[in-house]
């Protein structure tokens, strides 16, 4: 496809995406990560599902550098393109791991659902559970009142006796994502990222069961929903999901180690962290302590934390760290490819002032590597779908830049 008339689809584009899109029964849709797993900062699936459908083709080459929970990961294989994700957050990786294992249609979900749903029965109230955790485990007991905590306890007994895989895996998933939701500590990822535990009198009882079946029910329903309209779109899905699944595609470590090919690469779609915003590895606290090991070694690869606001060479440290990805990104991308960032637009003001310098030094890089650029667009971002709950680290307005290599 022309580059002009690229343009104009992506023009057309109502990139705030701010309305309400009437899929009827059987249509292909975004794939919303989102719903299974909450995770602070990411982008709605619309954006690189748009990207993918305009930029790229059926077996095209899709990567995402910074791929979180795998939201441009499960819109590239929705799309019959071949995915690749990388994220240092090995709690991210392991949701969009277990996402796509999902997606198989050649395994029995039915067996994997009716044995995860029939946990709660053998539950036994009498029984202490949770003194049979490790005490990695059972330091998470100071987030959740103590009958709320002894049926989580009595959840995570079952996921060590779990033998099937993919069950485990999918329970892992299930109790990752009700932990944040269970817990008494209601204020936001920020106050679990920096360790603020609920006081005993905000201690409150929560039906760990009602949530449990409700989430595990949902993501089955959900995926089986969605694998009929794959099976229906694409004709030929089980023979592209046997040999996608064939290559390891979701990498629980940075791009800048990967030995994907140069040149090999048709469409690059990410949002890098943004600067001073997000702790990703320390909002996940809860699920490290699940997972029984220790969140400190991936922090210290994290890219724009917010827990290092304070420090003088913040700013510096971030540009340099998102340049050597671009570098990365642009070898990877065969001449001809699409790179396309979602950044920030910080407002423009005094108190914005060098966190706007630090993104338009980013961009500008991308003109210094010969990427040309072939569209930018401001978007704001709808209330409803913001994932922050902090005043401060809300942002309003995101810019779309997508550049190809010449």
């Amino acid at each position: 496809m022309e580059n002009n008339e690229i343009l104009k689809k992506l023009n057309s584009v109502n990139w705030n995406f701010d309305f309400s899109i009437p899929y009827g029964a059987g249509m292909l849709r975004p794939f919303n990560c989102r719903k299974y797993y909450s995770y602070p900062a990411t982008f709605i699936p619309e954006i690189p599902y748009t990207l993918i459908e305009i930029l790229s083709q059926k077996g095209d080459v899709v990567v995402d550098p910074f791929g979180g929970i795998g939201t441009t990961f499960m819109q590239a294989l929705s799309l019959e393109r071949i995915p690749f994700t990388f994220d240092i957050n090995v709690v991210a990786s392991n949701v969009c791991t277990t996402l796509y294992r999902l997606l198989d249609p050649t395994i029995d979900h039915e067996n994997i659902r009716d044995l995860l749903v029939s946990l709660p029965e053998r539950y036994n109230s009498v029984v202490d559970y949770a003194c049979q955790l490790s005490s990695c485990r059972a330091e998470l007991s100071g987030w959740f009142e103590q009958e709320t905590f002894n049926e989580l306890a009595y959840l995570f007994v079952s996921y060590d006796h779990l033998e099937i895989t993919l069950a485990k895996a999918v329970l892992e998933l299930v109790l990752s994502s009700i932990l944040t939701t269970l817990s008494s500590q209601n204020k936001g990822w920020a106050y679990i990222a920096d360790n603020v535990k609920p006081k005993p009198d905000e201690l409150r009882r929560k039906d760990v069961f009602k949530q449990y079946l409700m989430s595990t029910t949902s993501l089955f329903n959900d995926i089986n929903s969605h694998l009929n309209i794959l099976e229906s779109v694409w004709e030929d899905y089980i023979d592209f999901y046997d040999e996608t699944a064939r290559t390891q595609r979701v990498f629980d470590n940075s791009i800048l180690m990967a030995t994907i090919n140069n040149c090999s690469v048709d469409l690059v779609i990410t949002s890098p962290p943004y600067p001073k915003m997000i702790d990703y590895v320390k909002s996940q606290r809860l699920s490290f302590c699940f997972y029984e090991r220790d969140f400190h070694e991936y922090v210290q690869n994290e890219i724009g934390a917010r827990y290092r606001r304070t420090r003088k060479d913040a700013l510096e440290s971030y540009t340099k760290s998102v340049k050597q990805h671009i570098d990365k990104m642009k070898l990877i991308l065969k001449t001809g490819g699409y790179l396309c960032l979602v950044l920030p637009d910080y407002d423009d003001n005094a108190k914005e002032k060098n966190r706007r310098k630090a993104i338009s030094e980013i961009v500008n890089y991308c003109f210094e590597l010969g990427l040309n650029k072939i569209f930018e667009l401001g978007r704001y971002i709808p209330s409803h779908k913001r994932t922050l709950s902090i005043q401060w680290a809300t942002l309003v307005n995101e810019r779309i830049f997508i550049f190809q290599k010449r």
